[in-house]
């Protein structure tokens, strides 16, 4: 477990992505998370590989306007033990898997080349359609830099 000075910087870390993404790319509130009609046909598949069907309470459309909005009342939904910090060690890894969320967003605290070998964040070509345990090499690995924030949709 983390000491809570660690929790706070992280809270404050996920605040400022959060915000940046409010800021410079709204589309991502917008398409993903905006009450709405359409609500549940923009949600990725559930691990039980269904279509979300229940929506958000309509007053979230006049209350929270924006990402940064809604994790602050609480209406961010999150995995079970998460968010989180995840720390490795030589051999270490964190296994395929398909996230079933909206939006997930990587933090790196170090650099692939630069303070180990290998890792990265590998992303498969036909997501739906690809086992949760690929025997395949994925199409895309990204290694961005420490500090920096990968930000993606769980469709």
């Amino acid at each position: 477990a983390f000491d809570d000075e660690v929790v706070e910087l992280c809270e404050d870390i996920l605040l400022d992505v959060l915000d940046y993404l409010d800021e410079e790319i709204p589309s991502v509130y917008a398409h993903l998370f905006e009450p709405g009609t359409e609500w549940a046909g923009r949600q990725p598949l559930n691990a039980r590989m269904e279509q979300p069907t229940i929506p958000p309470e309509d007053y979230l459309k006049d209350t929270c306007v924006s990402l940064t909005e809604l994790y602050e009342s609480g209406e961010l939904e999150w995995s079970e033990g998460e968010p989180a910090i995840n720390v490795y060690e030589g051999g270490g890894y964190f296994g395929a898997h398909k996230d079933h969320l909206a939006l997930t967003v990587l933090i790196p605290l170090t650099s692939p080349g630069q303070d180990f070998e290998g890792g990265g964040t590998g992303f498969w070509a036909g997501n739906r359609d690809v086992d949760e345990n690929p025997q395949t090499a994925p199409s895309l690995v990204l290694k961005p830099p420490p500090g920096s924030a990968l930000v993606f949709g769980g469709m």
